[in-house]
């Protein structure tokens, strides 16, 4: 029954957040973790959802909803590839159908990851240079339709070189949150 419970008011969550901007801040690090985030809702009064990730002779992450009465649902998992550092392999739990969906990510080159998700086509995950040297630090990405290049799902951007706060912002209910904050975790890990 508290099973039910929390899956109910997960679906309601992500129900009521979906098509609307996100603010993503990287946590203090610890010393077996790495890289880990908070989602926050826009006014960033309100976390979400948390992204822990853990490095030991490889890389892994988990991404938990936080529900509001408390508790968290665990909504993604993301693991190396056979100690791979450029293919990941991910599950998420798509709320809506109520089931775990399988996928993997790989590193293409530099600027560019790809998402394979079963019964869904690919998405490419495009990371732009910055533009000037004073912004070095900053990247734009952006998840794109991996057949058509002007369709573009989500973004986020850095807010500035000195903080590790991102804006994310969702432009289709196509694909779970869930599979963008996987694909942010991963290319996350190595900036």
């Amino acid at each position: 029954m508290l099973c039910l419970l929390k899956l109910i008011s997960l679906i309601i969550l992500i129900e009521f957040i979906h098509s609307q901007q996100y603010v993503v801040k990287r946590d203090f690090r610890a010393s077996y973790q790495y890289n880990s985030f908070t989602v926050f809702t826009n006014d960033e009064r309100q976390m979400i959802y948390r992204i822990e990730t853990q490095y030991s002779l490889s890389y892994a992450a988990t991404i938990k909803s936080i529900l509001p009465i408390g508790d968290f649902v665990i909504v993604a998992r993301i693991d190396t590839f056979l100690g791979s550092d450029r293919v990941f392999t991910f599950r998420i739990l798509h709320a809506q159908w109520g089931r775990w969906i399988d996928g993997r990510i790989y590193q293409r080159n530099a600027l560019v990851y790809v998402i394979e998700l079963d019964l869904f086509q690919q998405i490419i995950i495009d990371v732009s240079p910055p533009r000037t040297p004073e912004m070095s630090s900053l990247n734009s990405v952006r998840f794109r339709d991996g057949q058509m290049s002007n369709k573009i799902y989500a973004d986020y951007t850095q807010r500035s070189p000195w903080l590790s706060i991102y804006d994310l912002r969702l432009f289709s209910n196509e694909y779970p949150i869930e599979l963008y904050l996987v694909g942010f975790s991963v290319v996350q890990r190595r900036l």
